[in-house]
């Protein structure tokens, strides 16, 4: 009877030890989120987000207007990207990625 109980406890084992390998471990990134129509966009004072299986990032866009000295900015997630700055003419650009969560 014992080698019965053994087997069948291996058995069980077994199957609880496929069952884990197939479980697939889901960490979402959660980010802020708004668009320039929120007032609140700019300081960030915004909600967070859970963040889609394949956006592994967090972004910030922001747009600096020279003539009319507005800011535009774009809170969200994303697949990643390099963080950069540049100027399109009078105006400045910036692209902010991070990792973390509510970094944004």
């Amino acid at each position: 009877m014992t080698t019965t109980h053994q087997l069948m406890a291996a058995a069980f084992y077994l199957c609880g030890l496929l069952f884990l390998i197939h479980v697939d471990c889901v960490n979402s990134i959660r980010c802020k989120t708004c668009h320039y129509t929120n007032p609140n966009c700019n300081s960030g004072n915004v909600p967070d987000t859970d963040c889609c299986f394949e956006n592994d990032h967090c972004m910030i866009m922001i747009f600096n207007s020279s003539t009319s000295s507005q800011v535009t900015t774009f809170r969200g997630c994303t697949t990643g990207g390099r963080t950069k700055c540049m100027s399109i003419g009078p105006n400045m650009y910036c692209a902010i990625y991070c990792c973390t969560d509510n970094c944004n």
